[in-house]
């Protein structure tokens, strides 16, 4: 479905490709609007200025039906704009989203623990919605948008060209002008959002994590620690907001150059009536054109930046995606025992967590315990007793030494088959937002109300749960 690399459109298929294509011809469709209409309004206008003909009827009926045929061109191209080019967005976003998290849960546990930017929990939180989205609205929206200036400005020029060229000639370098400022300032703002992206990023992980841990933020009594460490962060974004708003500002004013242009335009035009015989409804329009193909391209450039930063989201997500996970959850080479005893045997077992590789948690390790046999590990806090755990369920893998379920090395054996045959209750375990049969047969989806109920006896779970109101539905 998607290549490695493909920018934005990674995920486009073949119905994604011929709505982008479609999408286009409406982009072009939409940026031909003012252009083709002030053509039409300068035939308007030499007719009316005209002294050789009177303005009757029939020429208004005439130009009156050629904007009304443009309208309507507009109003389709424009239509079939925004529907294709939606639509695409949806379908790739969705895609998109739905193969990062897939990427994401394929992961080993030690690549959550590094706490690193690409996978702390707000950064995978943040990158599902805000990044997707960003994405998703650069496609649905800016490209479009953009596609459309560029058209608007390429069309204004060719009719500025074919309405008076000496006009066109004169004030093109004002047209030009309006690109330095957008340049600038585009580049200047888009740096200044990245800023602030990162900033409001730190803001919402002191937040997350906060809330994550609220307990421990109660007990060490660090709520208002914690608000000072949310506000310095705040603070960063909000000096940067202030230098967005007074680089907004000076873009805005620049835009003051667009007189200028009017003023210039203006004489060059009288002279080119007056003494070059130019019909003043050409020069009159060829001038308009040379301002909208200017602000056309202001209008574009804007885009641009979002498309850059969209293109940096992309990398992102696409860099997650790609990752190929130190422990595979299926890469179609183990194999499934047709029947499992139970035995369990740790063979001179090093481990030592990712985070702390200097330090051994495990050294040497021995252990086998018989198939059908209750084992109790007992030890000082970090001795290895959840982590013993931890290995057997594979959310690590053993530095040095094997571990072995009925005399095969567990690393040759499927890891989702092999954590299906092993019921795990951890200290403190985590309930999901849904019903309490629900939480059970996580464990075992195909699994009898009678299997739920016997494991929640197991558990001395089960007569506190019939004494609720809804039971085993409760949420």
């Amino acid at each position: 479905m998607a290549n490695k690399g493909g920018g934005l459109f990674r995920y486009a298929d073949g119905v994604d490709k011929v709505l982008l294509f479609l999408g286009t011809l409406g982009s072009i469709g939409d940026g031909m609007m003012s252009p083709v209409n002030m053509y039409i309004l300068s035939g308007a206008l030499n007719d009316y200025g005209s002294s050789h003909q009177s303005f009757s009827n029939q020429i208004v009926d005439k130009y009156a039906l050629r904007l009304l045929y443009s309208a309507i061109g507009v109003g389709i191209s424009a239509f079939i704009e925004g529907v294709c080019w939606t639509r695409s967005a949806e379908r790739q976003a969705s895609r998109m989203r739905i193969e990062y998290l897939k990427s994401v849960l394929r992961q080993q546990v030690g690549f959550f623990e590094d706490l690193t930017d690409s996978s702390s929990t707000f950064q995978v939180i943040s990158t599902v919605t805000s990044d997707a989205h960003s994405i998703q609205d650069t496609i649905a929206d800016k490209i479009p948008n953009c596609l459309a200036h560029l058209t608007s400005f390429i069309l204004s020029l060719v009719v500025a060209f074919k309405l008076s060229w000496r006009l066109t000639l004169a004030a093109l370098p004002f047209a030009l002008m309006f690109i330095t400022p957008g340049l600038g300032f585009g580049k200047a703002l888009m740096s200044i959002g990245a800023e602030m992206k990162a900033a409001y990023g730190n803001a919402g992980g002191i937040a997350e994590q906060a809330i994550s841990s609220i307990r421990t933020v109660y007990s060490y009594v660090a709520e208002g620690e914690t608000l000072e460490n949310f506000s310095n962060a705040l603070q960063k974004s909000m000096e940067l907001g202030m230098k967005q708003g007074f680089t907004k500002g000076l873009l805005i004013g620049s835009m003051g150059i667009i007189y200028a242009a009017w003023a210039f335009q203006a004489w060059v035009g009288g002279v080119l009536v007056t003494e070059k015989g130019e019909n003043g409804g050409d020069v009159f329009v060829a001038g308009i054109c040379i301002i909208l193909g200017g602000l056309s391209v202001m209008s574009a450039l804007p885009n641009l930046s979002f498309i850059s930063e969209a293109r940096h989201s992309a990398s992102k997500i696409f860099e997650m995606i790609d990752r190929n996970p130190n422990i595979h959850s299926e890469n179609g080479k183990e194999k499934l025992l047709s029947h499992v005893r139970g035995e369990v045997e740790f063979k001179e077992v090093d481990f030592s967590y990712p985070s702390r590789p200097e330090t051994l948690v495990l050294h040497g390790f021995n252990l086998k315990v018989q198939a059908g046999k209750m084992v109790g590990l007992v030890g000082g806090s970090g001795s290895g007793k959840s982590t013993a755990i931890s290995l057997l369920e594979r959310f690590y893998d053993p530095v040095n030494g094997d571990i072995l379920l009925d005399g095969h090395n567990i690393k040759k054996l499927q890891l989702k088959w092999l954590r299906s045959q092993i019921g795990l209750v951890n200290q403190e375990p985590v309930l999901f937002a849904t019903s309490i049969k629900e939480n059970i047969l996580f464990g075992k989806e195909d699994a009898s109300m009678e299997l739920v109920i016997k494991a929640a006896k197991a558990a001395s779970a089960h007569d506190f749960i019939v004494k609720l109101p809804n039971g085993y539905e409760t949420q």
